[in-house]
């Protein structure tokens, strides 16, 4: 444990610093508290129709978790805490063990159909139009609420949506008293620390979260893969099974919350390094590759109530940049693999990485003018930029010959081929823009419906 506050004490000390800084006197009473004291106890959900409103009154099948709730299960992990949603399963796929959030059944490859939003901004990216290959799950110690619409929530968040959606809203000053810390130990060299900070600086509220997990994953023994069937087909003998699974892991989570007056400003790290894959992307047993990934994110709010007689202004500017990289070479199948054009003594390998950047502005009103009726108009604008793609592989087409490579002429494992920058990388660099409007009545024409 030394050497895990060596490493990041100045991220501890960053938090810990803000406590000496000001007093705590949280008195001022939020938006949500002023609701519960309309609603006596119950839940609170915004992403059903885009407003703040009780479970009940919600239009959609809705599941609201919060941080008690989330306390009292014992969970260690986002993906133990969705598995107790009714009708919501989580499951697992055999590289890196990524969840696949499985509302009602429907699923398909990489899980595109659900939509996860962190503070109601979406993670989709590009690529694949998930939540990213190298996801890495996400601790609870800094998640305030867990709000689950289970069925199509595309007529308020779009095509992303078409299952279900989850958004985790994460801790603001008013849902940190003081500073919080605590570390986790466990099996596999298993470990977690978090430390959480609230402090009060003139005006404004700071809210600061740092979590940090390392874990060798666990032992399971994979007794065959892909690699003994085609050890089998080819008379080779290249498969690592039976083998362990490849499951380290080195997260980071840091979060910053601030807030004066109708403006929030929000920021965070999602640090995925030293990422095992599971079983191996192709499923053949591969202890030596890692994957790194990075999610900074930013976004500005404005929200204001009073100004207007019946009206309710708000306005989000946010950004998300994304990558999926490789810190060790990604081994496809083992060394000595033939696929029937030759043997590869190195293993079939292949490393592409992509790096997104994720842009979104928007506005709209409430008007509440109406009896019955909450209206909603807004418009936004959506840029999205594959804007770095790099590949190395010692297969496919050799770009300064056009070959293919390696082929037996060439020679198998000839080395790995860098095809970035040329027409035979595997994705190319892309932009997309969105814009939209939208105008939406919320109508309450009877006490139930």
């Amino acid at each position: 444990m030394s050497q895990i506050f060596a490493k990041y004490y100045f991220c501890i000390l960053f938090i810990l610093s803000f406590s000496a800084v000001a007093e705590h006197p949280h008195n001022e009473l939020s938006d949500e508290e002023t609701l519960f004291g309309l609603y006596g106890d119950e839940e609170l959900i915004s992403i059903a129709t885009g407003v703040l409103q009780p479970v009940s009154k919600a239009p959609s099948v809705a599941t609201v978790i919060t941080a008690a709730d989330i306390q009292n299960m014992g969970a260690a992990d986002i993906d133990e805490v969705l598995e107790t949603v009714p009708g919501l399963h989580v499951s697992y796929d055999p590289f890196g063990y990524q969840p696949a959030y499985i509302f009602r059944g429907i699923y398909s490859k990489y899980n595109p159909q659900v939509l996860m939003l962190i503070n109601g901004v979406p993670l989709t990216n590009l690529f694949q139009g998930d939540r990213g290959l190298i996801w890495g799950g996400m601790p609870i110690n800094a998640i305030s609420r867990i709000e689950v619409v289970r069925g199509p929530g595309s007529a308020v968040y779009g095509a992303d949506a078409f299952a279900g959606t989850i958004n985790v809203i994460t801790k603001s000053y008013d849902d940190i008293d003081g500073t919080q810390a605590g570390v986790r130990l466990g099996s596999f060299d298993h470990k977690e620390l978090w430390v959480l900070n609230s402090v009060k600086i003139s005006d404004g509220k700071l809210a600061v979260s740092f979590e940090f997990t390392q874990t060798d994953g666990q032992r399971q023994i994979i007794e065959s893969d892909k690699q003994t069937v085609l050890d089998g087909m080819f008379g080779t003998n290249a498969s690592l099974a039976p083998g362990q699974v490849n499951l380290s892991r080195e997260n980071i989570d840091l979060r910053i919350d601030y807030e004066i007056d109708d403006w929030k400003i929000r920021a965070g790290l999602q640090r995925r390094a030293d990422w095992g894959n599971g079983v191996g992307i192709g499923e053949a047993l591969d202890p030596h590759n890692r994957y790194l990934s990075e999610r900074w994110n930013a976004d500005l709010n404005y929200k204001n109530k009073h100004s207007f007689d019946d009206w309710e202004l708000s306005a989000q500017l946010s950004y998300l940049d994304t990558s999926q990289e490789i810190e060790k070479d990604l081994i496809i199948y083992p060394s000595g693999v033939d696929l029937g054009f030759g043997v590869f003594p190195e293993g079939f390998i292949g490393n592409p990485e992509v790096f997104e950047r994720h842009g979104r502005a928007n506005i709209s009103s409430i008007f509440t003018g109406l009896n019955l009726h909450k209206i909603r108009l807004g418009f936004g604008y959506y840029y999205g930029d594959v804007y770095k793609v790099q590949e190395t592989k010692n297969f496919g087409i050799d770009p300064a010959t056009c070959i293919p490579a390696p082929c037996s002429a060439l020679g198998a494992g000839a080395g790995l081929i860098d095809v970035t920058d040329t027409p035979f990388v595997f994705l190319q660099e892309k932009t997309r823009k969105n814009r939209y409007a939208v105008i939406q009545d919320i109508w309450d024409f009877a006490a139930d419906w």
